[in-house]
């Protein structure tokens, strides 16, 4: 069996197919560019975060761990119709509701588990533009003979 790894492109493309709100979807590269000046929003960009490998549950001759992908899925709104962030609060929650049901319960891979909502969080509010982080998980069998 081949090693297989948690790609963030497959987040993306999920995201492009089941949230059709989203103006710019990208990776970490496109969330640098967006930091430094978004140019549509709503926007998400998929970025892996860590990886967690349980100890190996056979002998010595096969190895098997449990590795937990996270990922967390950054999302920038803007509302000019509102200078105090109310607005792209409300904007906020429908984009998350949108994205949690695109993804939670969702099986990347055949050989990964559903994906799991793991929390999240406020990165900023700046420039009329807010944005979020929430964070996500799902797992796969490491195994190498």
């Amino acid at each position: 069996m081949a090693i297989l790894l948690f790609d963030p492109q497959w987040i993306i493309d999920r995201l492009k197919d089941r949230v059709p709100a989203l103006k710019w979807i990208g990776g970490a590269a496109d969330f640098a560019a967006a930091a430094e000046g978004l140019k549509q929003s709503p926007a998400a960009f998929v970025l892996p975060s860590a990886e967690r490998a349980t100890g190996s549950s056979t002998g010595t001759l096969v190895t098997s761990q449990l590795n937990t992908a996270r990922f967390a899925v950054a999302m920038a709104v803007q509302n000019l119709r509102d200078s105090r962030g109310e607005a792209a609060h409300a904007d906020l929650r429908t984009l998350r509701t949108d994205i949690m049901t695109a993804l939670h319960g969702w099986q990347p891979n055949a050989d990964f588990d559903p994906i799991e909502f793991g929390g999240g969080r406020l990165l900023q509010l700046n420039n009329q533009v807010l944005w979020w982080q929430d964070d996500f998980l799902t797992s796969n069998l490491l195994r190498s003979l």
